[in-house]
């Protein structure tokens, strides 16, 4: 008998994911999978959690038996997670008709019985070492752990609790994705009103500076075509028209990398960068309120979206 449970550490519901789809989400490095797993000598509990992380970071609890096979359990870690941090526990109860029967370490008992002799013969000391007295002595019994679970049976357990790790983390990464894209498209939208209203913008600068330089220039005589020149300078200054370029590209990356089967997180957070340094760029150049409301729109956007792709393998 085998029984799974799954559950997103932040409980958040997301539509369900066909096999096609499962793999070209990105996953959430939080996660929680739970499997045990009976047998003829008794039940093997195995739990995995996984938080946020840096780097991939890995903390495997074994039976004091099994010891021996950490290092290819990590190794299966390796394969199947990239980023994040991964706490494994393993645990194998014994049947109750299979309890382990204590044995006696000979070996200890006859160094018991040697040491006893000698101090005997040393200082004169009387007396006899019973057997009452050998049985509360430390390390005479010994209980030998023997769960019959071979290395083979303990990696296919883990794979299948790593599998179902990363089941819900695609669940969680697939809720995530529907954020960043809602995000994107409100970004997008923006966007556009910005480019829309940028000459609307860029004529009223204009006039503004054109009435200050008629008040500058009323009692002296100036060359019209230098005025227009050093307005044109002036006005390319302000042009935003490539920094909306390079912004509408870095959302398109945004997307194309959001698409990617592979671990995408530290991409994603070196794109919000780029992001950030073009709209930090468009609200210098502007000095107009209708462009820097919809800029602090974005940078509230592009806020979110960041904090998102923290949680993002």
């Amino acid at each position: 008998m085998e029984r799974i449970c799954k559950t997103g550490l932040k409980g958040i519901p997301s539509k369900a994911l066909s096999n096609d789809q499962r793999w070209i989400m990105p996953k959430s490095m939080t996660g929680f999978a739970r499997i045990e797993k009976d047998f003829p000598e008794g039940r093997i509990i195995c739990e995995v959690r996984s938080l946020n992380s840096r780097y991939l970071e890995m903390n495997i609890r074994l039976p004091r038996t099994d010891y021996a096979a950490e290092q290819k359990l990590r190794d299966l870690v390796k394969k199947n997670i990239k980023r994040g941090k991964i706490d494994i526990t393993i645990k194998w109860e014994k049947a109750i008709e299979d309890a382990t029967i204590p044995k006696i370490n000979e070996n200890i008992v006859r160094q018991y019985a040697a040491m006893a002799r000698d101090f005997k013969e040393q200082h004169g000391i009387k007396g006899e070492l019973t057997v009452d007295t050998i049985f509360g002595l430390k390390d005479v019994f010994v209980y030998e752990e023997n769960h019959t679970l071979s290395e083979d049976m303990l990696t296919e357990i883990c794979g299948s609790l790593l599998d179902a790790l990363n089941e819900e983390r695609a669940r969680e990464g697939n809720y995530i994705t529907g954020d960043l894209v809602g995000r994107m498209e409100m970004i997008e939208t923006t966007v556009t009103e910005v480019e829309a209203g940028w000459p609307d913008v860029i004529k009223a600068h204009e006039e503004k500076l054109r009435v200050k330089i008629n008040e500058v220039t009323q009692s002296t005589t100036i060359d019209e075509a230098r005025i227009l020149q050093e307005l044109a300078i002036y006005m390319e200054r302000l042009d935003i028209s490539e920094e909306i370029v390079r912004l509408r590209g870095h959302l398109g990356n945004f997307r194309t990398t959001l698409s990617s089967a592979d671990a995408i997180g530290r991409k994603l957070d070196f794109i919000i960068q780029e992001m950030v340094r073009e709209t930090n760029t468009i609200g210098s150049k502007s000095n107009d309120l209708y462009i820097n409301e919809r800029v602090i729109r974005i940078k509230v956007e592009i806020e979110k979206m960041r904090e998102q792709v923290q949680n993002v393998e």
